[in-house]
C-alpha cells in the first residue's frame, strides 16, 4: 500500500480528464424500470435561479427525479462554509481504477478545503477489492470509484460501508457521434449497425471485469438491441491496458473512460456503441464505519470539503484553479485536462441507482447474491443533508 497526496497519484489521476459522458434514458412506472436507448439533452447545468445566501432551497432536489434535463443541486459559491473540527482529524481515502469522479477530492485538497475544517486527507492507491478489505480492517476510511461488486457484496455480507456522495453526470447523453467515454467497437464487429447479433461471443475488456457499475449501461444497450449482457465476454483489464487491447485486436470490445475514450476519438477502425447512463452517476464516494458514527463529524466535515469545492470551483465545469489542482497531480498539462467538455458533479445520489446496478450484475453473476439490496441498505444520504444545513429526515 501506498500512501500519497495529490502530486503523487498519477495512476488514478491520469484518467480524471474532462469526461465528455454520454447516458441512456429510461421510463420509470411503479416498479418497473423500461430501458429506452434515445438522443436525448443532457442534464441542465446547476440552477439558473437565485440559489441564496450560502445552501438555499436549490442546495438539495429530489432523488427521485430521473428527468432527463434536471436541474442539479447547487450552493452559492464558497459554500457551505467550514466549520473547523475542535480536533485535527485525518481520513484516509482510496482511489480505485481512476475515475472523474476523483476531481472534486483533488481540488478540495489543492485548494485547502479540508485543512478549512482541520482535515488532514491521506490518498491511497488500491484496487476495489483491496480497497474494501481494507477498509473492513478499519485501515481506510473512503473509496472514491464506480460502484461495483466488492463494495455491493461487502454491504451484502454484513459490512457498514454506505454510499454518500454521488459523481459526475453525463453532459451529452445519447449523441454516439461524439467521442465519448463509454463502450467502443472495433468497426468490423459491428458491420451492420442495425444488426447487433455480430457482438455476440465477443470479449470486452473492462476495469472490474463482470463485477463492473459500468455492466448497468453496457446491458442497457444491449437491451435495446434484444440481447442481454451474457452474450459477450468480460475481460478484466485496467482503463489504460484496454485501449491497447482493443488496437491490437486481443478484445473486440472495451469501455473506456476519459482520457482513453479521448486518445481512440478519431480512430476510423473503432466506434461508440454505448454510453453512460444519463441523470445519475455511478461513481461515487463510499464512507466505512468510522466516518458514519464513532466519527461522523469527520465525515461531515469531510462531505462538507467536498460540497463546497464543487461549489466554488467546479459549478459548471472547469475554472482555472481545478484545471491547475488537477493537472498538478496527474502530471498532465492543463491543455490535456481541458480536453472535452467541463464536468458536471452531482454530489447527490439518485434513487435506485445502485438497484439498477446490482440488476445487472445479477445477470452475468457479477455479485454472489440474487436479490437486490434495497436503496436504504446501500445509500446514506444524511451525511450531504447535514452538510448543506438540511433537516434531518
Amino acid at each position: 500500500m501506498r500512501t500519497t497526496t495529490r502530486r503523487n497519484v498519477l495512476w488514478g489521476v491520469a484518467l480524471i480528464v474532462a469526461l465528455a459522458a454520454v447516458g441512456l434514458a429510461y421510463v420509470q412506472e411503479g416498479d418497473d424500470v423500461e430501458a429506452e436507448l434515445v438522443p436525448v439533452p443532457g442534464p441542465s447545468a446547476p440552477p439558473s435561479g437565485d440559489v441564496g445566501d450560502g445552501c438555499g432551497d436549490a442546495a438539495l432536489t429530489d432523488p427521485t427525479d430521473l428527468d432527463i434535463g434536471r436541474e442539479v443541486a447547487r450552493c452559492a459559491s464558497g459554500s457551505p462554509e467550514a466549520v473547523p473540527l475542535a480536533q485535527p482529524a485525518t481520513v484516509r481515502v482510496a482511489l480505485a481504477d481512476g475515475t472523474q469522479a476523483a476531481a472534486p477530492l483533488l481540488v478540495a485538497e489543492a485548494e485547502g478545503e479540508f485543512e478549512a475544517e482541520n482535515l488532514t486527507v491521506e490518498i491511497v492507491e488500491m484496487l476495489q477489492p483491496d480497497a474494501y478489505a481494507a477498509m473492513a480492517r478499519g485501515e481506510i476510511d473512503a473509496v472514491v470509484g464506480t460502484i461495483d461488486a466488492p463494495f455491493l457484496e461487502g454491504v451484502h455480507d454484513g459490512s457498514a460501508a454506505r454510499l454518500v456522495l454521488g459523481g459526475p453526470l453525463a453532459r451529452a447523453p445519447g449523441d454516439l457521434d461524439v467521442p465519448q467515454a463509454g463502450l467502443w467497437a472495433r468497426t468490423e464487429v459491428l458491420p451492420d449497425p442495425d444488426e447487433w447479433r455480430s457482438v455476440e461471443g465477443q470479449a470486452v475488456a473492462v476495469s472490474g471485469g463482470r463485477g463492473s457499475g459500468a455492466l448497468y449501461p453496457i446491458g442497457l444497450a444491449l437491451d435495446q438491441e434484444s440481447l442481454d449482457l451474457n452474450v459477450v465476454d468480460f475481460v478484466p483489464s485496467s482503463s489504460a491496458d484496454a485501449v491497447q487491447r482493443l488496437r491490437d485486436a486481443s478484445v473486440s470490445m472495451a469501455w473506456l473512460p476519459e482520457p482513453e475514450a479521448a486518445a481512440v476519438a478519431g480512430d476510423e477502425g473503432l466506434m461508440l456503441l454505448a454510453t453512460f447512463p444519463a441523470s445519475e452517476a455511478i461513481d461515487g464516494t463510499v464512507f466505512g464505519a468510522r466516518l458514519l458514527g464513532a466519527d461522523r463529524a469527520v465525515g461531515v466535515a469531510y462531505v462538507r470539503a467536498v460540497v463546497r469545492s464543487i461549489n466554488t470551483w467546479l459549478a459548471d465545469g472547469w475554472s482555472d484553479e481545478a484545471v491547475a489542482a488537477v493537472a498538478d497531480a496527474s502530471g498532465d498539462d492543463e491543455a490535456r485536462v481541458r480536453a472535452g467538455p467541463g464536468p458536471l458533479f452531482d454530489w447527490e445520489v439518485r434513487a435506485g441507482t445502485t438497484t439498477r446496478i446490482q440488476d445487472a450484475l445479477a445477470v452475468v453473476g457479477g455479485i454472489r447474491y440474487e436479490e437486490a439490496l434495497p436503496d436504504e441498505a446501500l445509500v446514506d444520504r444524511s451525511l450531504y443533508r447535514e452538510a448543506v444545513g438540511a433537516p434531518a429526515v
